[in-house]
């Protein structure tokens, strides 16, 4: 099948086995009903990507051939991702075992293909085309991609490396789908890396990670995304938690040039908990946008959601933070707040929480701050020796840390903390 009702699809034949043609075909008969997301529609009006309906994107692309696999492997080499045997990596979208490991122990390791009938009655249509348009795009176009299942009662002692690789070939317009099934009391960490091999040149992820978590399932979910600065990245992360389920997620932004992450969880069984966090860094003529919707659809769930954003000079940051509370749903607990600093006079960030209840026996709170330094810490820092430069430093880095200070796992928090420290420097060098 080919459309031409969106030029970035026109003339562009499907891929994969026959197997998976109905659900690309619904999926990309559901983004044309749809329509490309504009900002005419509220939920897109602070980030256009009508540029890339229009852009000359390659949404097939080719196996990786050996020099790009030989530059994705020197790049892994250099970065310091854990135990070897608990790493996962996928090169342009493409799930590649030579670059990682093809299996982890008392884990199901393996690609959507092989778990398709199951794949498409369960994650295929989860995210609908209405709401989140580039899903669709994913499963139209995606290529064999991650499935990752925990066995009921297994508890998996050193966190999980999922490593998504940008190769340096011009124009594509990669589709990476992740789904991570957590069964049963079950428990993992997972840690997810975009990055791009040296010498990146433009172009797009369109990323989908979806998480499904049994009764009394535990799930740690840490992003850290540091793509070159000609990068777009788009993303979506869909999670639905049965009762007594745990979902920990955190998000770090470092990197690319037009970000947008949505992400969509669902409490769905009582007693469910979430605890989802962030930090975003734009700088100079990068673009980072966060839309995040927790649901809350049974009773005595709990969420806390807390982003903060560091805007450099002439960098742009959004938050869009949506708390629902579904009609009946009885003794919630929801708590959201988005706080940013603004390192320039250019700098610029639009945030808008945002609360639905529709039940009467909750406690829910939201709120936001922005602002600059406070000059009159600054001054007292300064009074104790310390130049304005790290004074700055000091206080800056120390507004990032409530967020790192979240991180549950030691490792990952000391490496979280280098690279949004690094960034930081950067950001306030320009």
């Amino acid at each position: 099948m080919t459309t031409a009702a969106i030029p970035l699809t026109a003339g562009i034949e499907l891929p994969g086995p026959a197997v998976t043609q109905r659900a690309r075909e619904a999926a990309l008969a559901e983004l044309t009903a749809a329509g490309w997301p504009t900002r005419r529609r509220e939920q897109w009006r602070y980030t256009d990507l009508e540029p890339l309906a229009a852009g000359r994107f390659d949404l097939v692309p080719a196996p990786a051939d050996s020099t790009a696999r030989e530059a994705a492997a020197r790049l892994l080499r250099e970065l310091r991702l854990g135990d070897a045997s608990q790493r996962l990596v996928l090169l342009d979208g493409r799930w590649a075992p030579e670059l990682g490991v093809a299996a982890i122990a008392g884990l199901d390791v393996g690609t959507t293909e092989s778990h398709w009938s199951e794949f498409e009655a369960r994650f295929a249509r989860a995210a609908a085309a209405t709401h989140h348009p580039l899903a669709a795009l994913n499963t139209a176009f995606m290529p064999p991609a991650l499935w990752l299942r925990v066995p009921a009662g297994t508890k998996v002692a050193a966190p999980i490396h999922v490593v998504v690789v940008g190769s340096a070939r011009a124009g594509l317009a990669t589709q990476p789908r992740i789904v991570i099934d957590v069964q049963e009391r079950a428990e993992v960490t997972v840690v997810q890396h975009f990055v791009d091999c040296a010498g990146a040149a433009a172009g797009w992820t369109n990323a989908v990670t979806q998480l499904a978590l049994a009764t009394g399932a535990r799930l740690a979910l840490y992003r850290f995304q540091a793509h070159d600065s000609q990068r777009t990245h788009t993303s979506l992360l869909t999670a639905e938690l049965a009762a007594h389920a745990e979902l920990t997620a955190g998000y770090f932004d470092l990197g690319g040039q037009l970000v947008r992450n949505d992400v969509a969880i669902a409490l769905q069984g009582a007693a469910a908990r979430t605890d989802l966090s962030g930090v975003f860094l734009p700088g100079a003529g990068q673009h980072i946008d966060n839309h995040t919707t927790i649901r809350h659809a049974a009773a005595e769930t709990t969420s806390r959601e807390s982003f903060r954003g560091i805007v450099g000079e002439r960098g742009r940051g959004v938050f869009n933070g949506r708390v629902v509370v579904e009609s009946g749903c009885q003794r919630i607990d929801a708590q959201q707040s988005n706080d940013n600093l603004l390192l320039g006079e250019h700098a610029e960030v639009d945030t808008k929480p945002e609360l639905e209840i529709y039940a009467n026996d909750v406690k829910c709170s939201h709120g936001s701050t922005v602002g600059e330094l406070d000059h009159e810490q600054l001054f007292y820092l300064t009074t104790r020796g310390l130049s304005t430069q790290e004074a700055r430093r000091l206080l800056t880095t120390a507004f990032a840390a409530v967020i790192l200070e979240r991180i549950g796992d030691d490792a990952l928090r000391s490496q979280a903390t280098e690279l949004v420290t690094a960034r930081l420097e950067r950001l306030m060098e320009a």
